[in-house]
């Protein structure tokens, strides 16, 4: 812990982070606050098909915005884009209030928050493919635990933060209406601070893109899929977090109903309820704290294919073991395994496509990574629809999502096997994906 938090004194990567932890605040707040209106509402009431629905509505085509942002960060500033992109955030978050406010149908707030969560990909890929101009290359495990975790952090009490105002206000849509605005203040906050870079020192270094954005939109989308392709590592780094995002996404979905419709009491100081979602947070964010302070240690001690392994293993019997007794203690406990591996996974993985990109491509490829990760929650929630009951207990999506843990450990721990042995392969292929040299802060 004191090796991540010595990375601080970093100053470009501090300020990165706080930029992340404003962003992520902001995100959690507004998601938290249409949450509440949207499942928790006596005039809203929800079923898996809704829910389905919302997020398919705010990731399917919030994940063409990809490749868009990909191109454009490896032309534009990438300072100039996370600083506009959380000003025009700012102005869409106010109209979101007013439509709460107005009592417009839920499909009218999903349209409105598709187009925050597009633009705040602008801002995700761009925190992320910023990380290398922070930070020494032999850093980047540290850096990223720090970053990442701190985000999804932020994110978590975020969402505390929406549902509490909310127990204090009230649910009417005007009390919600206030609760939503109060996130531009973030996004407005993190912009401000983005100003303090300068102009081109989150990079792009250079770049080889051609004058017409579409063009380069078509062209970075092909050249990102050549060069993950081409990086054996990085494609399965790719491949790695799109199943764990997949395993979030379904027991996502799953924890949502069992709170919404199957718990009706509480037990001790566990809740029910909206109450019960912001404790389900709470625990989520301990794993993903857990996950990114044990992650660089155990990686420079065992290695990145040995530690996923043994992670996403243990993450498969724990769901197994928890999942489905359906109370709210387990599955408390199935939360904070879940958080935990998932955060520990996207750590060393984001560590991976950072280290074994060329920094000409790395917009290009978290974008696309990006990308195929919002598609694989999206996947996760149409096939929810499908074999989760409407009261969220059901054994299926937690033996799929057991399988799913421990076929990407393994399959991972087998494909970095073959790598291995590969005669002639690229020396860039395992310079950085077994094994990470402890932190510096040059």
């Amino acid at each position: 812990m004191r090796g991540l938090l010595h990375l601080l004194r970093v100053r470009a990567l501090r300020r990165l982070v706080y930029v992340r932890v404003l962003c992520a605040f902001g995100d959690g707040a507004f998601q938290g606050a249409l949450a509440v209106l949207v499942l928790f509402s006596p005039e809203r009431q929800t079923n898996p098909a809704d829910i389905a629905l919302g997020f398919v509505v705010l990731l399917l085509p919030y994940s063409v915005v990809g490749p868009f942002a990909g191109a454009l960060l490896d032309r534009w500033s990438r300072r100039r884009v996370i600083v506009w992109a959380n000003l025009i955030r700012c102005a869409l978050v106010g109209i979101v209030a007013l439509q709460i406010a107005a009592d417009l149908p839920n499909i009218v707030l999903f349209v409105t928050a598709l187009l925050i969560m597009g633009v705040g990909r602008f801002v995700g890929s761009g925190l992320s493919a910023s990380m290398p101009h922070t930070v020494a290359k032999d850093s980047l495990v540290g850096a990223n635990a720090l970053a990442t975790t701190s985000g999804a952090i932020a994110t978590a009490i975020g969402g505390g933060y929406a549902i509490a105002l909310r127990g204090l206000l009230g649910e009417s849509s005007g009390r919600i209406a206030i609760i939503t605005a109060t996130v531009l203040l973030f996004y407005l906050a993190a912009a401000l601070i983005a100003t303090r870079f300068r102009l081109m020192e989150l990079g792009p270094d250079e770049t080889d893109e051609p004058a017409q954005t579409m063009r380069a939109v078509l062209q970075g989308f092909a050249s990102g899929l050549h060069h993950v392709i081409a990086r054996p590592t990085v494609g399965l780094a790719v491949l790695v977090v799109m199943a764990v995002r997949f395993c979030f996404g379904l027991c996502t979905m799953v924890v949502l109903l069992l709170f919404q419709k199957h718990f009706t009491e509480g037990m001790w100081v566990l809740r029910p309820g909206p109450t019960g979602i912001a404790e389900v947070l709470a625990v989520g964010a301990l794993g993903v704290f857990g996950g990114a302070v044990v992650t660089a240690p155990v990686v420079r001690r065992l290695g990145r294919t040995r530690w996923l392994v043994i992670l996403l293993t243990a993450v498969s019997i724990i769901v197994l073991a928890f999942g489905g007794l359906f109370t709210i203690w387990s599955t408390l406990v199935t939360t904070f395994a879940v958080g935990f591996a998932y955060q520990s996974s996207k750590v060393c993985m984001d560590s991976v496509v950072q280290a074994d990109s060329d920094d000409a491509f790395v917009g290009r490829v978290f974008a696309l990574y990006d990308t195929a990760n919002n598609l694989s929650y999206v996947l996760a929630f149409c096939l929810g629809v499908l074999i989760v009951p409407p009261q969220g207990n059901g054994l299926g999506a937690v033996i799929l999502v057991a399988a799913v843990f421990l076929a990407t450990g393994w399959g991972y721990g087998w494909a970095m096997l073959r790598l291995t042995r590969r005669p002639g392969r690229p020396v860039t292929v395992l310079a950085h994906s077994e094994s990470a040299p402890p932190d510096r802060t040059e």
